[in-house]
């Protein structure tokens, strides 16, 4: 079967996150402690932290989520090509030869040979700069997911390969081929996927609390906040979100939505910033955010073994996937997606909900979505199979199937959602792909 094309669900030219997760070659724990040789690889996640910590700088991709486990890594990335676009030809240059420097020199730290980029010259520079069709293709890398998991995978593999060569070991493919792309539509699936990501780790018990994994944006952003408000003498609440005062100076995009200030320094500044840009992602402040990833844990809304009783089988026969949705409990059930109905504010536009009456229970956040507790928990389950290609209803395929109802006297083609993969056809997923009916 042929492999998707990327360039058909992402544009260059577009604002999209994604969530992106990428696998160590045949599952093998990489970047973990494997069991079997008793071998411990997990100062590689630290690669990973610090490669991510240095391309922020430098390219015009936003990091709004990620967690780095043993065996795989979950991303959740936003290209920025309007920020790229707003560069001089002179700062995309710099940035680039900052980036993939041209010459390296050797030198000797602490006993180990090391490689630093050495300065390119201003003639250097300006003749690149003078290059507008070279310019234009930075300019696309720059943004580019694809460029952007490409430089820090290869980066990993060679430090990786460079590392067990020096052990006497073979070397050999460290990553499982290219990368898993999801493209989010809407504001209500990207809260989902980021709770996804940030909850991995409690998902695989690898820690029971949000900052008992430090591979992970929450903890991140948690320990930041931790240090700037102990020095404040503050104390965190959750429920009057103390968070949203503080300022975060790491490479992660802020969490809630504000108006971005412009920038004061000079556009050649000696020091860059540590991330593309200011902008947030969510409605919420951090605070609020940590109150739904807290109510998820004690709720168990991301245990992975929720709802997988197996029912009485003929010997040899597979057990039917069930759903922790009570709605949603037979195949043939699972396949019809129940009537939904139209929840209130300007970010649900396409967040369709199931027909049951939503659980007072529930978090506020999660509840203003229009989700149930059996929605919420089977996307946080297993988010990656309910859509493996996009999430949310694409707004462009929205309008294109408004022309085709407004116009049915010509014979246009069907727009699609977001495409299953055939185990998730026949779960639960079939009640979250149906595109809202206007009124």
């Amino acid at each position: 079967m042929a492999r998707s094309n990327r360039s058909s669900r992402i544009s260059p030219d577009e604002v999209t996150i994604v969530h992106v997760t990428t696998q160590v070659a045949q599952q093998m724990f990489l970047l973990g402690k494997d069991s079997l040789s008793g071998q411990d690889f997990s100062h590689r996640k630290d690669w990973i932290i610090d490669i991510m910590s240095f391309q922020s700088v430098y390219m015009g991709i936003d990091v709004l989520r990620f967690a780095v486990m043993d065996n795989h890594v979950h991303f959740l990335l936003r290209t920025r090509p309007d920020v790229v676009g707003k560069w001089t030809a002179k700062e995309v240059v710099t940035r680039w030869m900052n980036l993939c420097p041209q010459r390296k020199r050797r030198r000797k730290v602490e006993g180990k040979w090391v490689y630093e980029p050495i300065e390119p010259t201003q003639e250097q520079i300006d003749a690149m700069a003078n290059d507008e069709a070279l310019v234009k293709k930075l300019r696309r890398k720059l943004s580019s997911v694809s460029f952007w998991m490409q430089l820090l995978k290869q980066k990993v593999a060679k430090r990786a390969n460079a590392e067990v060569q020096k052990e006497g070991e073979a070397k050999g493919a460290f990553w499982k081929g290219r990368f898993h792309m999801t493209v989010i539509h809407s504001e209500a699936y990207l809260l989902t996927c980021a709770v996804y990501i940030d909850l991995n780790a409690l998902r695989a018990k690898v820690t029971n609390s949000l900052d008992g994994y430090q591979y992970t944006s929450i903890y991140m952003q948690l320990e930041e906040a931790y240090h700037q408000m102990s020095q404040e003498g503050e104390q965190i609440d959750w429920d009057v979100e103390s968070l949203r005062k503080f300022t975060e100076k790491s490479m992660l995009s802020p969490m809630e939505i504000k108006e971005e200030k412009p920038d004061e320094s000079p556009k050649d500044a000696d020091e860059p910033k540590p991330r593309c840009s200011d902008t947030g992602f969510l409605q919420i402040s951090l605070g609020k955010y940590c109150s739904v990833l807290n109510w998820s844990i004690l709720n168990e809304c991301a245990n992975r073994d929720l709802g997988t009783e197996k029912p009485e089988a003929k010997k040899g026969s597979k057990p039917k996937a069930r759903s922790s949705d009570p709605k949603v409990d037979s195949p043939k059930e699972a396949q019809r997606a129940p009537e939904v109905t139209q929840p209130t504010g300007p970010a649900q536009q396409d967040d369709p909900t199931t027909s049951e009456e939503l659980d007072e229970s529930l978090h506020a956040v999660v509840r203003k979505y229009g989700m149930s507790r059996g929605t919420w928990n089977d996307r946080l389950r297993i988010f990656r199979k309910l859509f493996p290609l996009e999430a949310g209803v694409n707004p462009k395929q929205q309008d294109a199937k408004r022309w085709k109802d407004s116009s049915p006297e010509q014979v246009k083609e069907e727009p699609m959602g977001y495409e299953l993969d055939m185990g998730a056809s026949k779960g639960p997923a079939g009640q979250f792909d149906e595109p809202r009916k206007s009124e």
